[in-house]
């Protein structure tokens, strides 16, 4: 089965893990959210994180993709899926460049989950430091 799925950080292409998990995979286009949510930089590696709280933050910026059920398991391991600390899967409605929308799946992060934030909320992750 395929699904869609919006990648908003180390996914994205000319990212660290996009080659290795996404190279292969259909790119259907650059997206954003249809409702905000609260994109952060966090520890002093400055990882993105999407928090799980649709209304707060701004509109984020990312890809979408269509993925089969082998990389989405993978997606889940190195999202850390099942662990204490990790992200979790959720559906998003993101919109497409034609202004149509669609669900997709995304990793986001319990609120509770996120610690050392190093920045304010961003619409869109670019890591030129």
């Amino acid at each position: 089965m395929d699904h869609l799925l919006f990648v908003y950080g180390t996914l994205k292409r000319g990212f660290a893990h996009h080659e290795r998990y996404l190279g292969l995979s259909q790119f259907i286009a650059n997206v954003k959210t249809a409702e905000p949510h609260p994109l952060v930089l966090c520890s002093e590696r400055y990882e993105p994180v999407m928090i799980d709280a649709k209304g707060h933050g701004k509109k984020v910026m990312g890809e979408l993709y269509w993925v089969d059920d082998v990389l989405i398991d993978n997606l889940d391991f190195l999202e850390k899926v099942n662990e204490p600390d990790g992200n979790q899967r959720r559906r998003v409605e993101v919109v497409l460049p034609d202004g149509t929308s669609q669900r997709a799946w995304c990793y986001v992060k319990n609120s509770t989950l996120v610690k050392d934030i190093r920045s304010k909320p961003i619409s869109i992750y670019e890591d030129d430091r």
